[in-house]
This record gives C-alpha cells, sequence and structure tokens, in this order.
C-alpha cells in the first residue's frame, strides 16, 4: 500500500551543489534554496560536494550548520568535492591518504560513499574528489586538484549497488564532478570521460547528480539516462549566470529534471528541463 500510494503521489528529490562555505559563500541563495525547500515535499535532498573553499575547520563548521538545516526538511545524501579535499596530505600519490577527507568526515559525513534508501528513493554517492592521486591525474597542470575521476572497482560497486534497489524505487547516482561536458567551460569534470559514461549508461540508474562546473545543465546520455548538474549557490557563478538548483520530479513511468534559476530573492523554476522513461528492470541482474 505505501509503495502504490509513493508511485501515486509522485517522487520529488531536490538537487542543490557547491555552497563553498568560506569567501565565496552567499548567505541568499541558501536562504533561498532552503526556503523551497522547506515550502514543498521532499522525499530526499542531494547535495553533491564543495561544502567548504578551502577544507578548513571553520568553513566545515559552517557547512555542517547549512546541511544540518536541509536535514531537517527531508533525508539527505552528500559526497565530498574537490574543494573538501585537503589534497597537500597525499600528494601525487606520497602521503597520509585517509587525511584527504578527515574534515570532511568529521563534519559532513562519516561514509564518502554512501547509500540513502527512502521511501521511494535510493541514493548511491561515489567520491570523485582525489586531489592529486594517479585516480584523477592528468598530464595538464591545471587539471592538478580539480579534475576528478572515478576508477572501474567504483563504477562496479554503485552498479552492484543500484541493482539492490527496490523495484520501483527511483535511483540515483551522486557524484561531485561532472560526467558530462560543460557548456560553458567546454571541459569534463572526469578524467576519463568517455569510460565513465559507457559505465553509467549501463547501470539502473534514472538520474546521475553532479556539480562542480557551476552552470546548471540537464542532458539525456545513452538514450535514457538523465543527468541533472546543479549550479553553484555560492557566488561563482560561470558566465555570469545567476545561481540554480536542480529539482527532479519522478511517476511510475517518467522521470524530469528541471533547473530552478535564482531571480529577487527566490528560486524560480527555468528553462531548462528535460524528462525520460524509466526503465526499471534496465540492468536488473
Amino acid at each position: 500500500m505505501a509503495e502504490s500510494r509513493m508511485v501515486q503521489e509522485g517522487v520529488r528529490v531536490l538537487h542543490v551543489s557547491d555552497m563553498h562555505c568560506g569567501h565565496p559563500f552567499v548567505q541568499a541563495h541558501v536562504d533561498a534554496a532552503l526556503a523551497l525547500a522547506r515550502a514543498q515535499r521532499w522525499n530526499a535532498i542531494v547535495m553533491s560536494g564543495d561544502f567548504s573553499q578551502r577544507a578548513r575547520v571553520h568553513e566545515f563548521e559552517h557547512a555542517r550548520e547549512m546541511v544540518a538545516r536541509f536535514r531537517e526538511v527531508a533525508p539527505v545524501i552528500t559526497v565530498p568535492g574537490n574543494h573538501d579535499t585537503a589534497w597537500w596530505h597525499a600528494p601525487f600519490g606520497f602521503g597520509d591518504f585517509p587525511r584527504l577527507h578527515e574534515r570532511y568526515r568529521q563534519y559532513i559525513c562519516g561514509d564518502t560513499e554512501p547509500t540513502v534508501q527512502v521511501n521511494g528513493v535510493t541514493m548511491v554517492g561515489l567520491n570523485s574528489s582525489w586531489g592529486t592521486n594517479p585516480e584523477s591525474l592528468t598530464w595538464y597542470p591545471r587539471d592538478w586538484r580539480v579534475k576528478g575521476g572515478l576508477t572501474d572497482a567504483q563504477l562496479r560497486d554503485a552498479h552492484t549497488r543500484l541493482a539492490a534497489a527496490p523495484a520501483h524505487d527511483l535511483r540515483l547516482l551522486v557524484v561531485h564532478h561532472n560526467v558530462v561536458r560543460g557548456r560553458l567551460s567546454r571541459r569534463w569534470g572526469l578524467k576519463q570521460p568517455h569510460r565513465v559514461l559507457d559505465a553509467l549508461t549501463a547501470m539502473p540508474v534514472d538520474v546521475v547528480c553532479t556539480g562542480h562546473d557551476h552552470e546548471e545543465q540537464v542532458e539525456l546520455v545513452g538514450g535514457r539516462v538523465l543527468v541533472s548538474a546543479a549550479n553553484t549557490l555560492s557566488s561563482r557563478m560561470r558566465g555570469k549566470r545567476p545561481s540554480a538548483l536542480n529539482v527532479i520530479e519522478a511517476s511510475a513511468d517518467r522521470v524530469t529534471v528541471q533547473a530552478w534559476t535564482y531571480d529577487r530573492g527566490a528560486f524560480v523554476p527555468g528553462p531548462i528541463s528535460r524528462s525520460a522513461a524509466r526503465e526499471p528492470s534496465v540492468g536488473r541482474p
């Protein structure tokens, strides 16, 4: 009965990203996101990384307060971003790797790759933020500390966890780095992006939630997987665009992602929106 009621009412997920607590933080943007969260019904909230600006204690303390306010509204899943990663503890594969996300684990979430299952939604997180370690390292210095990476082992693990979701759940994969090429930046967020996209489109997943590129974007990949790329809540919007967040809505047979943009103190529906048919059986063992 509960499952039938959830399908009838539909599933709604709020997707925000890149608060950047520190110098770029904008309280008005976060307050507007919280106002939207409190004003409507949500099954879950996705926060896809970059809670801090320089991985400093006071930034994480501030971020913890903000995350707690979203948790008062609905269950939240988080993953670390590159700005949350203290890369200097393990540069270029040498050093104390567990310390890269020591403060993130202490202040935001003890698990960098969580699974969160609530009524109607299964969310799987992957950590794409490796600092300057080989998993994300390229030959281009401008990529160092910025580019992300996902290993084959991580992708297989995500596939397994998503396949274990209840049959009618909306299935979300949450990664900080953008998995599609930025329209304004023209940059891929991940090392070896086409290998990752091939793996994503083979997964039993409805929506992949990302941040990082600071531009709202909704794309359909592989003919069936929606990518929800949320803009930043900070002052670092790309191309002087307004801040934006994404709203994910699903019925029994379709899922839609729409970007909402910041306008005069509130987030309102914007023109970027895409839908896809849901295929609950795809990728099931």
